[in-house]
């Protein structure tokens, strides 16, 4: 992981000057789910929660998935950074003779969702943009919580909103409710593609939550994605290394100058990239 937005580095006999207080703080994998997460997730959340998201959307994009990012919804804790993989619930306006079988045939869905999570799952309700009723709340989120889950999203509403704003989990939002989800909305799928705001998630999908918005990371290509961002970071701090000395944008981005392509080449060599 990054400790630093801006390090102090050497280059042919310069120094990088301090960050001027441009980067967001330090993000990191919240303890509750840390040490749950396999080896595999842990190395991979930590790779992307040290990357910036426009770097991964990027990655993202190239890879064929343009409609991947979500900024319908307000997080409740802006500062903090999530990242997951996706286990969906879908709801529907209630229906009497629908909801009775549905309900009858086993446990509520969000109840079972957050039984089942796994270490660093972030449970997305699709409840079609409905605020009347809640999706869920406080009681769900803390078995959530318990079983090392990352976060909640819902295009929707969710009780207890203060509760859920105390906890180390991270949760999106339209807004906040007191109501229940009955008598509005049912629950009637689980594990299933469903849409947020104008995306469609699928279960095992990657989700990296910043305080604009949330990038949806298609499985298969994560770990491809998360190594072309990172080393656009590097570069970009480079970059932004070289305006802070007072180098003209010009010589600097998008693409480098000559001699300053040759610096940063030195400074990748230097680091053994």
């Amino acid at each position: 992981m990054r400790v630093a937005a801006f390090v102090l580095f050497s280059v042919i006999g310069w120094t990088q000057p301090p960050d001027a207080g441009s980067n967001p703080p330090l993000r990191e994998i919240p303890a509750h789910m840390r040490d749950k997460l396999s080896p595999a997730d842990r190395e991979l959340f930590s790779k992307l929660i040290s990357a910036e998201l426009e770097s991964v959307w990027a990655a993202v994009v190239a890879e064929g998935y343009p409609n991947c990012f979500i900024n319908e919804l307000t997080p409740l804790n802006p500062s903090q950074r999530m990242i997951g993989r996706a286990r969906t619930i879908r709801y529907l306006p209630n229906r009497k003779d629908l909801r009775e079988r549905l309900y009858s045939a086993g446990p509520q869905l969000n109840y079972k969702a957050s039984e089942d999570a796994q270490p660093g799952d972030i449970l997305v309700f699709d409840a079609a943009g409905e605020t009347r009723s809640a999706v869920t709340g406080n009681v769900t989120a803390t078995r959530l919580m318990a079983r090392g889950g990352a976060g909640m999203i819902a295009d929707g509403a969710f009780r207890d909103v203060p509760a859920l704003a105390a906890m180390p989990l991270q949760i999106y939002l339209r807004r906040g409710q007191a109501a229940g989800v009955a008598p509005i909305q049912m629950s009637v799928d689980y594990q299933v593609p469903v849409r947020i705001g104008e995306v469609t998630v699928i279960p095992g999908d990657i989700l990296y939550g910043e305080r604009h918005g949330i990038l949806v990371i298609p499985a298969g290509i994560a770990e491809k994605a998360v190594e072309r961002a990172l080393a656009t970071v590097e570069r970009e701090e480079f970059q932004r290394g070289l305006l802070l000395r007072g180098e003209s944008i010009y010589n600097v981005y998008p693409k480098l100058s000559e001699e300053n392509q040759k610096k940063y080449d030195a400074y990748r060599k230097r680091k053994g990239r």
